[in-house]
């Protein structure tokens, strides 16, 4: 064929009753799937009422298949194709299924076939017949409802061609995932498979595929290693990019989210100064308006707070506890190069939010480029809406519950990279980042769950989350503009809220330890 790489062509020339790919995304397959299916379209016979069904993840996807890929092969094919291809610019959408008031965009050939393209609805295949394309199964929210109603439409001689990458949050127990394992393993459901990993689509020719579409628009090109190690350093996690780029799904299913040789890695830093406040707030009312737990007094003082911490940029992650679970502030000091090092951690046991949120507002006070994030699910919302009101472009507020994933993505990612420091003395530290474990729910939807601290019993991951939001933090302030983050000297950026500063030697502070102005012999 010539114009298509060897695997395309592979794909298209396959005329397998069942044909099952497995991906890396984004390397020419919907490009190819697409001629396919409009080659079967101008191949029918005139009359047969060939019908290409091709059932998207949304009703986005079904029309960019339609008006972005079809149009193009139909303006490129015969006179008939493209005064159809023509009339896509206009409304071509229609009722498939009256009774589950199901439509789609029909594409309708004078010879009689069709091309119909329908969002993820698996009922709209009931009662159907002709040619199954399933694009992108992996990122279906019904994978096995989907698959078990598209196969009967292939009864009479038809064709059933599922295509799809492994999505970045799913994992090893998606129908897809299961489908491609029984394909390499027997093959029992005799699949016709096909499998190209970035590398593979690397080695057959597609960086000069991309680097002559990149010299057309007068883009720099790139080497087949330049390229990879681009595509590899863009994704946020080892796992996006092994489940995206290698074919590999994510294999959550209880394991450590930062693993264990990450987090060693990570205990490279300095000393950090630790305080663990108990206070006596009682229940959950804690006394009265305004009142302060004696064991927060010392801390709400800047003189203290620029006593233990040297100058410099600091990011804070508050995960707000009252009785119960233990709130946990987490204070990272911004080094030059993306590098973040945790210069202090207060745990606080049955505090009032007034000394909790007392204590943040006093390391604001005290460094005023200092920026914060705190878990505004819940109880925390009255306290993080008085420090976005009182610091309006330094602090904000997050809803825990709708961005766990995103936080734990993003520690993640920061820690593979390198750029989260631990101190090396500080065990309960690491131990509660082993506890955030990632687990499955059901539809093959990526979770976090949380472990004990056998070294911290009275934390279930709370340090480690109150990490996340610090982590958050300068993504959050750096990425909108909120708040300049610069390398001291030289004005150039360094990225994700970080500055340059001095080397620190910090004590250790705890209830029991050494403060600031006491004698070493008390």
């Amino acid at each position: 064929m010539g114009y298509f790489l060897p695997y395309q062509e592979r794909w298209i020339l396959d005329d397998a009753p069942l044909k099952l790919y497995e991906k890396s995304r984004r390397t020419g397959i919907t490009f190819a799937t697409s001629y396919r299916c409009i080659r079967k379209c101008l191949r029918a016979l005139s009359g047969s009422g060939f019908t290409q069904w091709v059932s998207s993840r949304d009703e986005l996807t079904a029309r960019e298949f339609i008006v972005d890929y079809v149009a193009m092969w139909a303006r490129r094919a015969n006179r008939i194709a493209r005064e159809i291809a023509a009339g896509l610019d206009g409304e071509c959408a229609e009722v498939v299924d009256e009774k589950h008031g199901i439509s789609a965009l029909v594409v309708r050939f004078r010879n009689g076939s069709r091309i119909v393209s329908l969002s993820s609805n698996p009922m709209a295949f009931a009662g159907k017949g002709g040619d199954v394309l399933i694009d992108e199964m992996d990122l279906h929210e019904n994978q096995a409802t989907l698959y078990a109603m598209a196969y009967p439409c292939v009864t009479w001689g038809n064709q059933l061609e599922i295509v799809s990458a492994y999505s970045a949050d799913g994992s090893e127990h998606t129908e897809f995932a299961r489908l491609c394992r029984l394909a390499r393993n027997g093959n029992p459901m005799h699949f016709s498979f096909h499998r190209t990993t970035l590398d593979d689509a690397i080695r057959e020719g597609f960086v000069a595929k991309v680097n002559s579409v990149k010299a057309a628009r007068k883009q720099p090109i790139q080497s087949e290693e330049e390229f990879r190690e681009t595509i590899r350093r863009g994704c946020l996690t080892r796992n996006a990019y092994e489940s995206q780029y290698c074919c590999i799904p994510n294999r959550a299913g209880g394991e450590q989210l930062i693993s264990s040789a990450t987090l060693r890695a990570a205990c490279s830093g300095p000393e950090a100064a630790r305080f663990d406040l108990v206070g006596d707030g009682g229940g959950a009312g804690g006394g009265a308006a305004g009142e302060i737990d004696a064991a927060c007094l010392p801390y709400i003082s800047c003189s203290f707070w620029r006593e233990v911490l040297s100058e410099g940029r600091y990011a804070l992650g508050w995960d707000i506890a009252r009785t119960g679970d233990i709130s946990s502030l987490w204070i990272n000091r911004c080094e030059e190069g993306g590098v973040q090092v945790l210069a202090a951690l207060i745990t606080m046991r049955n505090c009032r939010f007034e000394s909790q949120r007392r204590i943040v507002e006093t390391i604001l006070d005290a460094f005023p480029e200092a920026v914060g994030c705190g878990d505004s699910t819940g109880l925390g919302m009255a306290c993080c809406e008085a420090l976005n009101v009182r610091y309006p472009d330094r602090f904000r507020g997050v809803n825990f519950a709708a961005s766990k994933i995103a936080l734990g993505t993003r520690m993640q990612s920061v820690f593979e990279r390198g750029l989260q420091k631990l101190p090396s003395d500080a065990p309960e530290i690491a131990a509660d980042l082993a506890g955030i474990r990632k687990g499955i729910a059901s539809g093959g939807r990526l979770i976090f769950t949380e472990g004990r601290n056998e070294l911290l019993p009275a934390s279930h991951c709370d340090l480690a989350w109150s990490a996340a939001l610090a982590l958050f933090t300068t993504a959050l302030f750096d990425g909108d503009g909120i708040c300049r983050m610069e390398g001291a000297g030289d004005g150039n950026e360094t990225g994700l809220g970080i500055g340059t500063g001095t080397e620190f030697g910090l004590k250790r502070y705890a209830s029991g330890y050494d403060r600031p102005g006491d004698s070493e012999d008390e």
